[in-house]
């Protein structure tokens, strides 16, 4: 944002409200303007049924919640002629009108295609995801994009990452993690348990069947974040950049003093309690101690701290805050004696 710049580095690894619930698919079977739907039903007057743009909004639509609205924009395409360069070009064109989405996902499942979405989707605060057959491509990327994960399934066209976003984009960031999803009309993959964890080795995960539940197998990007880290990520770069900007915009003048600082800093600390865990339900973003206080400070400056060209500059610099996420448990070690 020109007026706000919040920057948040995570430190999680084992050591407008706008955009956070709606899709685009990028279609690729003729070009259309960007639009939105509400429902599979409207989407048959601009695609057949036959179409794999169809198919994929069928997946994605087809799940219990399912996403408020999905939006579209097409373009024409044909991946033995074209470069994936043409993709990226469409889509650098489309922010600049529409940029009121968070999910990105596309009916081209080739590697090249893949590789110049996953990367263009890096250098924007969006989710990519995509569904492959090729775990060679998983394995190649991994390490590279945070903001982008891959399924690995024998039937790629079933559209199982695709299905995932139609589960996950309805619910609230920090509400739920993505390991365990189910993704209703997929069928499990048919590979061994080898292939299952070299699946997981490379980054990526796979739809299975444990203990009789069909579920997705892991819920990271491909440098091995998990996706509900750096989704809090987003949000509260967003949140706090939209809240402080607010605040600069809407108050005829907020001073160059201590008490300026502070509204400031409050709309800062506004944002992070916002997400603060609920101890009933669970969700949340930051995590509290063991006393039920909320797990994260923040450090400013006061005015006769910051230097005076800063000052003339009109420059608010060192809002500095740390908080711990909450996380969640994906694993159980339980051990037990029995004894006679």
């Amino acid at each position: 944002m020109r007026y706000v710049d919040v920057q948040i580095s995570r430190e999680t690894k084992p050591i407008s409200e706008k955009g956070f619930g709606m899709p685009l698919l990028l279609a690729t079977s003729k070009a259309t303007d960007f639009k939105k739907y509400t429902g599979i039903e409207s989407v048959t007057e601009d695609f057949g049924e036959t179409t794999k743009e169809y198919k994929l909004l069928s997946r994605m639509f087809g799940q219990n919640p399912k996403p408020t609205e999905i939006a579209v924009f097409g373009l024409v395409y044909d991946s033995t002629k074209d470069e994936a360069t043409k993709l990226i070009g469409a889509l650098n064109e489309l922010i600049k009108t529409h940029n009121d989405f968070y999910y990105l996902v596309s009916t081209e499942q080739g590697d090249e295609e893949i590789t110049a979405l996953a990367e263009w989707t890096n250098t924007q605060d969006k989710i990519y995801g995509a569904t492959t057959d090729n775990v060679e491509l998983a394995e190649t990327l991994r390490g590279l994009y945070d903001n982008a994960f891959f399924v690995v399934h024998d039937l790629p066209d079933t559209y199982v990452a695709e299905g995932l976003i139609g589960a996950c984009a309805p619910k609230k960031i920090g509400a739920y993690t993505w390991t365990f999803k189910n993704v209703q009309g997929v069928p499990a993959v048919k590979y061994d348990n080898t292939m299952i964890s070299r699946i997981h080795a490379a980054n990526a995960s796979t739809y299975i069947n444990e203990a009789g539940l069909l579920l997705n197998s892991k819920g990271v990007s491909t440098s091995g974040e998990y996706i509900d880290v750096i989704q809090a990520t987003h949000y509260l770069k967003a949140r706090i950049a939209e809240s402080v900007f607010r605040l600069l915009a809407l108050r005829d003048k907020v001073p160059g003093t201590d008490t300026g600082i502070g509204l400031a800093v409050a709309e800062v600390e506004g944002v992070l309690a916002s997400t603060v865990e609920n101890t009933t339900t669970g969700e949340g973003i930051i995590a509290r101690d063991e006393a039920g206080n909320p797990m994260y400070t923040i450090d400013f400056p006061r005015r006769k701290d910051i230097p005076k060209n800063t000052l003339a500059k009109r420059i608010l610099p060192d809002i500095k805050w740390t908080a711990t996420i909450s996380g969640a448990f994906e694993q159980v070690q339980i051990r037990g004696v029995l004894t006679v």
